[in-house]
């Protein structure tokens, strides 16, 4: 069954619930199996969820003995749900049952997006097996910084200022489609972006990265081209101007999450980008 976590039961069950964590066939997304966020990153986020109030922390049990541990987020404004938590030792697909009931008493409706490694079978198999849409299949791709160094200032890619703005805003439009992010929201919070462009017209491309979160970790929101098609040079242009900024900021680790089997690959694996696995996501109408 699934109940509340006590505050009085935390520091007895995040030991298994990390130890879960470390297996990609035992846990969701995000990872803490990529080498970058640690042991404490885990336990003070899970610890966060028992403190908020648009969070919650739940145990899964069986017979008497405590299999795993959920931790999830619920926007009540957004109606939307998604898990940040979700280490099983057993029983996955029980577990999944009883939390996707309890989330549509509770928030009937909305929607509950789960992330998870490609390992995961048992829960990406019970999930299939209702007929959850997986709406994402990508490689998480990470890049450590510490040791990296600038080469020659990148030519042909431009920062995107409030002057320039409507450069970047007309191809973005082509490329957002029903994105939460679309020009009219970027311009809104231009403070939390760190926005380039590219060339002109069709072949005209853009990164995108967030400014959200610790300056120690950041992520290529997306890299794309006005036209829909991939061009290996611009793009590794645009990656570059990344990198030169997030050095200069003095980050540590950027991600970046690109389709399964798309052309990217090539440049990101010279450009000494890490594979850390497969990512799938999963959407759920309550």
């Amino acid at each position: 069954m699934l109940r509340i976590m006590e505050a009085a039961e935390f520091d007895r069950y995040i030991e298994l619930a990390y130890e879960l964590a470390m297996d990609p066939a035992r846990s969701g997304y995000p990872t803490y199996c990529d080498g970058m966020k640690t042991k404490g990153d885990f336990v003070e986020r899970t610890r966060e969820s028992m403190e908020r109030a648009d969070e919650d922390v739940l145990v899964f049990e069986e017979n008497g003995t405590v299999e795993g541990v959920i931790a999830f987020q619920h926007q009540e404004g957004e109606r939307y749900l998604h898990v940040h938590c979700l280490s099983i030792r057993k029983d996955t697909g029980r577990a999944l049952e009883e939390f996707v009931a309890y989330c549509r008493e509770r928030w009937p409706g909305a929607m509950l997006d789960v992330g998870l490694p490609a390992e995961n079978v048992d829960a990406r198999s019970w999930l299939e097996g209702q007929g959850v849409p997986c709406i994402e299949r990508s490689w998480n791709y990470l890049f450590d910084l510490s040791g990296y160094q600038p080469a020659a200032e990148v030519s042909g890619v431009r920062p995107v200022t409030e002057e320039n703005f409507e450069e970047f805003a007309a191809i973005h439009r082509r490329v957002q489609g029903e994105m939460y992010w679309n020009c009219e929201r970027i311009r809104k919070a231009m403070a939390d972006w760190h926005l380039f462009i590219t060339g002109t017209g069709d072949e005209a491309g853009e990164v995108i990265l967030t400014g959200f979160g610790s300056n120690e970790h950041q992520e290529i929101f997306a890299l794309g081209f006005a036209d829909g098609k991939y061009r290996a040079e611009p793009f590794r242009a645009l990656l570059t101007a990344a990198l030169h900024l997030l050095k200069e900021k003095g980050t540590r680790w950027l991600t970046f999450f690109v389709d399964v089997g798309g052309p990217e690959k090539e440049v990101l694996d010279k450009m000494g980008f890490r594979c850390v696995g497969e990512f799938q996501a999963y959407r759920v109408k309550l």
